[in-house]
């Protein structure tokens, strides 16, 4: 008699997952912090806040300390290596102003002075 009854109980979940299953599925976020479609209030004026740029827009660098951390933890990665350039060249220390890196030298299909393949043709059979 419990088997019976357990596999009735089974069944009915498994009917209600079934048809409220659905519904109940995508709205699941709705009315919570992580919904999407929800407007948080912005408490602090844009104007504010908006005004002041960042540091990494303004100097084309990531900060001192964010990028000694980087360098130390992942000397690969782009900030550390971007952290490293402009210590090197001593942006950090002088406050130099943004630092934008040039490149004077030709392009590869300008130097190589490569030309399209030679179109042969095939011999007609006879």
């Amino acid at each position: 008699m419990s088997v019976r009854g357990n596999s009735r109980a089974a069944c009915f979940a498994l009917v209600l997952l079934g048809f409220g299953g659905t519904s109940f599925a995508g709205d699941w976020l709705s009315g919570t912090y992580l919904d999407p479609a929800l407007q948080r209030q912005d408490f602090f004026s844009h104007k504010v806040w908006n005004s002041i740029p960042e540091y990494r827009a303004v100097y084309n660098r990531p900060r001192y300390v964010s990028g000694y951390l980087a360098y130390k933890i992942e000397p690969s990665s782009q900030e550390a290596m971007a952290w490293q350039t402009n210590y090197c060249n001593g942006n950090y220390a002088n406050h130099r102003g943004p630092y934008v890196p040039q490149y004077n030298y030709p392009k590869p299909w300008e130097s190589l002075k490569t030309v399209a393949r030679p179109d042969f043709q095939k011999p007609m059979d006879k």
